[in-house]
């Protein structure tokens, strides 16, 4: 039985800043269900690009399935997460 070595999972800044924007879009007691945020993603990202270019963009990002975008959701609440709040704040005082 072999085991697969896992890759590292990256955040390019676009992937980053979508979760940033789907985090904020969403209501404050959604903030952290993961379901709610890929929806809210994949929505976004269907309205940002079309066609070929959706494909490509997908692609780029590295978020051309509901997993990816899920593994990604993950890996920016373990690497950002405590900038959350301080996200929030500002946003609030604005």
């Amino acid at each position: 039985m072999s085991v697969e070595p896992q890759r590292p999972v990256k955040l390019t800044r676009g992937t980053k800043k979508i979760i940033e924007e789907a985090i904020k879009s969403v209501e404050p007691e959604k903030r952290n269900n993961r379901i709610v945020l890929c929806a809210r993603i994949a929505q976004m990202l269907e309205e940002r690009f079309e066609g070929d270019n959706l494909t490509y963009q997908l692609k780029r990002m590295d978020l051309q399935t509901t997993g990816k975008i899920l593994e990604k959701i993950d890996m920016y609440w373990y690497k950002y997460g405590s900038r959350i709040n301080q996200m929030m704040s500002q946003t609030e005082e604005r």
